[in-house]
């Protein structure tokens, strides 16, 4: 399984995956990932020299497209890691394209497009001029600005003057009441301030009679400029059509053609103020979730054939469904012996029915109890859930159901109800020394694909 760790404080394994695939997204800028990856608890791996990065957040689990030379390989592996975590697959941050593509890729999967974080574009030549009468409004501000400070000067922001920086926002925070994502915001730009060079940023400032009146950080990723930080004292008429204008014209050159100024996380003042530059474009960010073939069952199961009755495990069936466990004739080819674990000792039944219980919930196995005039005589189990809607069945019964074509009458049910669930695909196995298992899988219909050393393996499709 994959293992995932925090990307270092220069971020350089992010780096060269950032530079030529990144860009996409203000989400894919070292810039962005730096300063909020604390917040969302950004991981990475590296898998078929791909990159793939992982978010937590709010108790989700979310993944990055990913990027490199084997973009089905990482999918996989992200595929293995959340079937064995029971979790479902969440992809982030993905264009119309991505989403699409996985959507296909996958039978369980559901598509989100969340307008709060999508990412505002704008023609770099338009911030350089503010030309034209839609963006008049700003035109105005800029002329009113220098005409109101012409001894305004425009700088590059060098590490001498990021102490100087640092005190214009002590001023900048006692003039605005920050809260919220805006005061979380605020301590991750002194962080950044202090890490330009590492992290390949660059930005401007602007004085007035020596003073910091604003300032603006960002970086460039193929021919998009992103802006991360723009902060400005409001006493100072137009300052910020101005200070966006200038960054524009200090670094929108060298084949840059679109300047991406983030996403308004639904503030309405930001909102207001990013469409109000008018944009080429707001680039929507999708989400889909793929959830595994569990999802496709639904609780209490009741499946009724002309002798049986399948349903759920209940407390009540701890006690025979214990006995079913600990009879070691019957669980000679299940695969799963009590004693690996346990040793000599002899659990109870509250410890199967527990253990049952921890699987279903962590979405691994779903176990059915075969039932005769109400009383569990064996046990159907549905496990391996896969992303494309298919599962692998078990079943074992007490040797005295055995023969007597209960396990082939119950299986049979349990199939079909999967098959009706919207399964489309369903995997069965046994030891190779297993004849009556092998007779019965082959009764049912299904298909041999390979075989291991240990077993043979089969698979029927809808």
């Amino acid at each position: 399984m994959i293992t995932f760790t925090k990307p270092d404080k220069n971020m350089d394994i992010l780096r060269p995956f950032f530079s030529r695939y990144g860009g996409v997204f203000n989400d894919l800028t070292l810039g962005a990932r730096f300063m909020w990856g604390d917040e969302f608890d950004i991981k990475c791996a590296i898998v078929g020299d791909t990159l793939i990065l992982r978010e937590t957040y709010g108790g989700s689990t979310t993944f990055y497209y990913p990027m490199g030379k084997d973009v089905n390989g990482a999918i996989s592996a992200v595929e293995e890691y959340c079937a064995k975590t029971g979790t479902d697959i969440i992809f982030r941050c993905l264009t119309e394209k991505q989403a699409q593509e996985l959507s296909e890729r996958y039978a369980c999967a559901k598509i989100n497009y969340l307008r709060d974080w999508s990412d505002y574009i704008y023609p770099a030549e338009q911030f350089k001029t503010y030309a034209g009468k839609k963006l008049s409004g700003q035109r105005n501000h800029v002329n009113k600005f220098k005409k109101l400070y012409p001894d305004y000067k425009v700088s590059f922001i060098t590490e001498t003057d990021v102490p100087r920086i640092k005190d214009f926002l002590k001023e900048y925070e006692k003039e605005n009441d920050l809260g919220g994502l805006a005061k979380d915001e605020e301590a991750r730009v002194y962080g950044l301030l202090d890490n330009m060079e590492n992290l390949g940023q660059f930005g401007i400032l602007i004085t007035v009679g020596g003073g910091i009146v604003s300032f603006s950080v960002g970086e460039t990723v193929g021919d998009m400029l992103f802006v991360h930080i723009e902060k400005g004292l409001k006493e100072y008429g137009g300052v910020y059509p101005t200070t966006a204008q200038e960054f524009a014209k200090a670094f929108a050159v060298g084949g840059v053609k679109f300047i991406n100024r983030e996403e308004d996380c639904g503030d309405l003042g930001l909102r207001v103020s990013k469409t109000q530059y008018h944009p080429s474009e707001i680039k929507p960010k999708y989400y889909i979730t793929a959830s595994s073939a569990f999802s496709l069952i639904t609780s209490p199961v009741k499946i009724e054939t002309a002798r049986l009755e399948i349903t759920d495990i209940f407390e009540d069936d701890k006690d025979v469904y214990a006995a079913l466990y600990r009879d070691d004739k019957v669980n000679e080819f299940y695969g799963y012996d009590y004693h690996t674990d346990l040793g000599d000792n002899t659990p109870d039944g509250d410890y199967f029915f527990n253990f049952m219980q921890t699987l279903k919930s962590k979405r691994e196995e779903y176990s059915l109890a075969v039932r005769l005039s109400g009383k569990m005589i064996g046990e159907i189990v549905f496990y391996n859930f896969g992303y494309f809607r298919e599962a692998e069945i078990g079943f074992r019964f007490f040797t005295d159901y055995q023969g007597k074509g209960y396990a082939f009458e119950s299986v049979k049910a349990a199939i079909e109800y999967a098959f009706q669930a919207g399964f489309r695909k369903i995997k069965s196995r046994h030891f190779k020394e297993n004849a009556r298992s092998e007779k019965l899988i082959l009764k049912l219909g299904f298909a041999f694909t390979e075989e291991s050393k240990t077993h043979k393996f089969y698979e029927l499709k809808k």
